[in-house]
């Protein structure tokens, strides 16, 4: 399971709703990779690392942080929920390919999708050092399957929206166990 959109969307909020329900560890980008990233000096990168030089190679190497460990977590727990604006795996091609093969052919991806303006604001209200590096271009729309939820539904009604599509024929109040 992975939960995709932009900054401010309500990424790490809905995938600890759903690591919750679905007993899963959470693997989140940002807890996985930022303490590193921010404790490297500015000048070593050429500038924040979202607006270094190196920013293509920091990507990747964060992506591929992630990936090895969902496999691991999938090997160990069976299961786990990945949080990251996932933008060039929504578009397919290498990057998803690379993504189904450390979370498997099964995976499924919840993408949160708004209005620019809800985000610009809850950026602007979390005030967020990194926030202050991200592009304000809106994301291409995603070209690989995805769960739709509107972001700006409360938590408990994207969990239901989730829950929902992933086990419909029982009960979305919860989720089923193992």
């Amino acid at each position: 399971m992975a939960v995709a959109g932009v900054a401010g969307s309500g990424k790490s909020t809905l995938g600890r709703a759903l690591a919750t329900a679905l007993g899963a560890p959470l693997l989140d980008l940002d807890s996985l990779t930022n303490p590193l990233l921010d404790g490297l000096p500015p000048d070593v990168l050429g500038g924040h690392w979202l607006a270094s030089p190196h920013s293509a190679a920091i990507r990747d190497g964060r992506y591929a942080a992630l990936r090895a460990v969902a496999r691991d977590a999938l090997a160990t727990a069976g299961r786990a929920v990945l949080v990251a604006p996932f933008t060039a795996e929504l578009r397919g091609g290498p990057e998803w390919d690379l993504l189904r093969g450390a979370a498997g052919d099964d995976l499924r991806v919840v993408h949160l999708a708004g209005e620019a303006a809800l985000f610009t604001a809850r950026r602007a209200g979390r005030a967020e050092i990194r926030d202050r590096h991200r592009t304000a271009l809106p994301p291409e729309p995603p070209s690989v399957p995805v769960i739709p939820v509107d972001a700006e539904i409360p938590t408990d009604q994207q969990l239901q929206v989730v829950l929902a599509a992933l086990y419909p024929s029982s009960s979305s109040s919860s989720a089923p166990s193992d």
